[in-house]
């Protein structure tokens, strides 16, 4: 396996809310994983990391989290080309791991994660703590 990853924003916030974006960081570093982001999910991060941060009383600049989060992962443009996520909204992820030729999507959203025609494989987080297991 490459470790070419696309990382779901359900995932981010799963670190953020728990204040422990450190280990997904160590994580993506330690392992040299190789994440991909693209228009969509940023602008999703963008929109949501703010409530992330506000739901779990955590005082830090939305940007800080942003910033740090694009400084491990690869910025890639996609054409929109997937039509069949069992979310309409999602099929931007499977775009971008169908056009890196990612080994999996990370998720914690039920609907991908019981998608059983999914071109990619799709994991939860549970899957991505046990495979790249980071010092506390």
């Amino acid at each position: 396996m490459k470790n070419h990853l696309i990382i779901d924003t359900s995932v981010y916030f799963n670190y953020i809310f728990y204040n422990k974006m450190y280990r997904l960081i160590n994580a993506i570093i330690q392992h040299e994983l190789t994440v991909y982001i693209n228009r969509n999910l940023e602008q999703e991060l963008y929109r949501n990391i703010p409530k992330a941060l506000k739901k779990s009383a955590i005082d830090i600049d939305p940007m800080e989290i942003i910033d740090l989060i694009k400084s491990v992962t690869f910025y890639i443009e996609t054409t929109p080309s997937f039509k069949s996520s069992p979310d309409p909204k999602d099929n931007f992820l499977f775009d971008l791991a169908l056009q890196t030729q990612s080994d999996a999507i990370v998720t914690k959203e039920k609907a991908l994660l019981e998608f059983i025609n999914s071109p990619v494989e799709i994991h939860d987080i549970k899957w991505f703590k046990e495979r790249f297991i980071v010092d506390l």
